[in-house]
């Protein structure tokens, strides 16, 4: 019985102990200037639509070693 109960702690740490781990970040994400530009526009040009506050900006994709 003692055996099976350190076998499930052990497998447990051990599952507990996986997750944790990290692997570096290959892309970040950036807010996307010209979806942001597209929006802004159609403000500009519509007569229909109000003042534009971005909640949640379009972003993009992009590698970590380009952005700087």
């Amino acid at each position: 019985m003692k055996i099976k109960l350190l076998s499930v702690a052990v497998s447990l740490m051990v599952i507990a102990l996986a997750g944790c781990s990290t692997a570096p970040a290959k892309y970040t994400y950036v807010i996307d200037p010209d979806l942001a530009e597209q929006a802004d526009n159609l403000t500009r040009t519509s007569a229909h639509t109000g003042h534009v506050v971005w909640v949640n900006p379009p972003m993009k994709r992009v590698p970590v070693s380009e952005q700087k």
